[in-house]
């Protein structure tokens, strides 16, 4: 409901630049002026189709990742049709310029550089959302855990999606396949409205019907776990969820307890399924905490009795630039730490998976240098 209108906002936006570009050239204004007259009536235009996007965002109908929407929209469609606008104006200048004539440099890398976002967007849009990659690390574990036999823990988180196809089951398949003995699932599975849920409700039952573990599959709440909808969801699966408790298994020779709290991580709740796991009086056994949001590592004690924190929530951050990390993180744990993969908080492991799926609502539904992933981490 939302892309179909900024796209076309975005389009007309990148139609005035364009238009003063036109107007600039056939006055034969310089290259430099193009292109300062296109920037301007492009500004312009962005500024004032920004006022009803933040009204919007203001009263309700839109979330502020709307805003975002908006901006990734100018950034990817208005920006390219001003750069196709210039490199158009430069090409019949050149063509009127006396034979011989030099053509200049600056306008054409202008061009270059404002075209330059319009396939960045289509991989960030149509590719990357869909190039899904398998984690496979390992967690060294403590020296006093009892057992040698490794345990194999696969990881399956923000699915978050509202139209299941052959990325979900990829997703699926290429989790199974590897075997885990458990399968935790961080929260966020579907995310749409209520039509889309009815819709795809049976999909998804069939979809996480296919999940299955040797010793089990666990799942917490995420924020996308609308009450009355995600229940219904695993009817018929082997899911089971972690609703603040601590499960206690045997896989091989190890001892292992999982423990898995609600949304809010600042609950009593919460932190009752924390002091359970601290409080594990037997030394030789694994423990594992799994929350959606990442930041109830923050809540442990330096150096904590607890192996392993797995969460989801961030989607990596979804975009990503290099030499800064995630744009937009929704999490108070470090910025690397919110990107992805197996880090450490305050002695604290914890394995944040960067999601399956994406944000969907009012936000631009795109990865950038951010790759969804299904996780499997080997415990040794």
């Amino acid at each position: 409901m939302v892309t179909i209108p900024l796209t076309v906002l975005a389009i007309g936006i990148g139609g005035a630049g364009s238009w003063a570009v036109h107007r600039a050239f056939r006055r034969g204004a310089p290259g430099d002026d193009v292109i300062r007259h296109g920037l301007n009536w492009l500004g312009a235009a962005a500024g004032v189709g920004l006022a009803p996007v933040l009204l919007a965002a203001a009263i309700g109908p839109v979330r502020m990742f709307g805003v975002m929407h908006y901006a990734y929209l100018v950034g990817t469609v208005s920006l390219p049709m001003l750069g196709v606008a210039v490199a158009v104006a430069n090409l019949r200048r050149h063509r009127a310029s006396p034979v011989g004539a030099s053509p200049r440099l600056v306008p054409w890398l202008a061009a270059l550089v404002l075209v330059l976002p319009a396939p960045v967007g289509f991989y960030a849009t149509h590719i990357e959302p869909n190039w899904l990659r398998v984690d496979h690390l390992d967690v060294v574990l403590a020296g006093d855990r009892r057992g040698d036999d490794p345990v194999s823990v696969g990881v399956l988180a923000d699915l978050q999606t509202n139209d299941v196809g052959a990325h979900e089951h990829e997703a699926v398949d290429r989790l199974l396949a590897a075997e885990p003995d458990v399968i935790l699932i961080p929260g966020d599975l579907f995310h749409g409205d209520d039509d889309e849920y009815e819709r795809e409700l049976e999909a998804m039952q069939d979809l996480l019907g296919r999940l299955s573990a040797p010793h089990g599959v666990y799942m917490v709440q995420g924020d996308a776990e609308t009450p009355g909808w995600w229940h219904r969801l695993l009817e018929g699966t082997e899911v089971v969820v972690l609703y603040d408790e601590v499960v206690d298994l045997e896989i091989g020779d190890r001892t292992v307890r999982i423990g898995g709290h609600a949304l809010d991580h600042d609950s009593q709740a919460a932190g009752a399924v924390r002091a359970d796991l601290l409080a594990t009086p037997d030394p030789g056994a694994i423990t594992l905490l799994m929350a959606h949001r990442p930041d109830t590592v923050l809540h442990l004690p330096e150096d904590s009795r607890v192996d392993l924190t797995v969460a989801g929530h961030t989607h990596g951050g979804q975009i990503v630039l290099p030499g800064f990390g995630p744009l937009v993180t929704l999490s108070d744990v470090p910025r690397d730490v919110a990107r992805g993969g197996l880090n450490s908080v305050s002695g604290n492991r914890i394995y944040v998976s960067p999601g399956v799926g994406i944000e969907r609502g009012d936000a631009p539904q795109v990865r950038l240098f951010n790759r969804p992933a299904v996780a499997i981490l080997t415990l040794r």
